[in-house]
């Protein structure tokens, strides 16, 4: 696992300075305290601005914004239609929380509430996919510090991992 971690942080880094290297990542962990799946998102500024731009006839300058604030709808918006969760077979709703920028990336937060603890999560994630044909977005997905990978690409957007549950 520490392995497969350091490659992806690799890729991750590596791409900033290569750039036409295309991924998102994305981080589902689930809170049994809170009975919930906190799901966090990293994307590149200039790819989804980009895609912002062209989906909703805009032009947005995200890194000159004072908050993330004004694009909250747009952002909402295109998630929901391009990531989504099922849990033990069950469609989720999946909350928006908000957006922020940390420096050249933009971090989306996401909520499932009322979930008991799954034992499979089916995975849409096809974010990017309509603007860059080398689009990769890795999922993490950690359920009690358990933690599985999937790599979401163009053609495979859609995946299923699962745990076992003692």
């Amino acid at each position: 696992m520490l392995y497969s971690n350091f490659i992806i942080g690799f890729l991750w880094v590596f791409s900033g300075m290569l750039h036409p290297f295309y991924v998102s990542i994305t981080d589902l962990v689930y809170k049994e305290d809170t009975k919930s799946v906190q799901i966090m998102h990293k994307v590149f500024v200039d790819d989804f601005e980009q895609t912002l731009n062209k989906h909703y006839k805009v032009n947005l300058d995200i890194l000159a914004m004072e908050s993330t604030a004004e694009i909250d709808e747009m952002v909402k918006d295109y998630f929901s239609k391009r990531f989504a969760v099922e849990i033990d077979g069950k469609q989720e709703e999946i909350i928006y929380i908000g957006s922020e920028l940390e420096e050249n990336v933009l971090w989306i937060y996401q909520e499932i509430y009322k979930v008991r603890k799954p034992k499979s999560f089916k995975i849409t994630n096809t974010v990017l996919f309509d603007e860059f044909d080398t689009q990769s977005n890795l999922v993490h997905t950690d359920l009690g510090g358990k933690i599985k990978t999937l790599r979401l690409t163009e053609g495979d957007g859609t995946q299923l991992v699962e745990f076992e549950v003692y």
